[in-house]
């Protein structure tokens, strides 16, 4: 097979009648961490979010989805030892994404694109000074939609890196931008980002640490 770079989308609100078997696919650790969520509904996230990371990996691993044993790397990022495969998950109430790619590290995230009342201090302290002037340059309407494309943008770099909120965000800028002139997208260095909607609510982002990979391709998962 080819190269490869494919981002799967789930629908975690939908009535798909296969979500109980996928579900059962969760190893005893992931039942555990499913256990200790304070409500029901988060239970159901987390149990269909990691069922669905189950059921599209074991399509590449040529195994049912219950069979596979993950394992974390030293940044404590899951894995599938034995496998070339990399991969990385993002989910939110109702939405998840799964980035799978031949090699390489990648790294994905996914959000619910609305209004956040405390957002103040996280922009002055985790965007670069590029992106809070483009955020203050950029009317109201079109204020919440780039705000949430630098962060997942932002976040799913940080992933890739294997780095979480460990990375120092306000050090790098996901934006080209000069007063005056359009808002336009960009990468760190040696990486590449794609900014994508996840569904009608929901934005998206994924990142790779190459600038000669393949295309993302994009999947529904449908039961």
């Amino acid at each position: 097979m080819p190269p490869f770079l494919h981002v799967w989308q789930a629908d975690l609100a939908a009535g798909y009648p296969a979500w109980p078997g996928a579900e059962a696919a969760l190893s005893a650790a992931e039942r555990q961490r499913q256990a200790r969520l304070r409500t029901p509904a988060l239970r159901q996230t987390y149990g269909r979010a990691h069922g669905f990371l189950r059921a599209v990996l074991g399509q590449y691993a040529g195994r049912p989805g219950r069979a596979l044993v993950l394992a974390a790397d030293a940044n404590g990022k899951p894995v599938l030892p034995g496998s070339s495969l990399c991969f990385n998950l993002s989910y939110r109430p109702g939405r998840a994404v799964l980035a799978v790619a031949s090699s390489g590290p990648v790294g994905v995230d996914v959000e619910l694109q609305h209004p956040l009342p405390d957002a103040a201090p996280l922009i002055r302290e985790l965007f670069a000074p590029t992106e809070q002037a483009a955020l203050r340059a950029t009317p109201p309407s079109g204020y919440w939609p780039l705000f949430h494309t630098i962060w997942t943008r932002k976040e799913a770099y940080a992933k890739a890196l294997g780095m979480g909120l460990g990375m120092p965000f306000a050090a790098f800028s996901v934006l080209h931008f000069r007063p005056g002139e359009p808002v336009g997208l960009t990468a760190p260095a040696g990486a590449s980002l794609y900014s994508f909607r996840a569904g009608p609510q929901h934005q998206g982002a994924l990142a790779t640490l190459t600038i000669d990979g393949p295309s993302p391709v994009y999947y529904d998962f449908l039961h």
